[in-house]
């Protein structure tokens, strides 16, 4: 009988698929309530799960980072 190793589920870990809104702030370099105004407004794509408001990767990844004010 041949044995397979597989890795340990602990030490896999899955690629992101949303981001928090903090998260998501800190990664597109804009202020949180932006991110919540544009989420409310439906400007951007998002996703709620009761109070908290998810992005996602896809579109975080992909937008520009936006340059620090002086």
């Amino acid at each position: 009988m041949t044995t397979t190793t597989r890795p340990d589920a602990a030490t896999v870990t899955p690629a992101r698929q949303y981001y928090r809104v903090k998260d998501a702030a800190a990664v597109l370099s804009v202020p949180v309530r932006t991110l919540y105004h544009l989420a409310d407004t439906g400007q951007i794509p998002c996703r709620r799960l009761g109070t908290v408001i998810l992005l996602p990767a896809s579109w975080v990844d992909q937008e520009p980072v936006m340059p620090r004010r002086r």
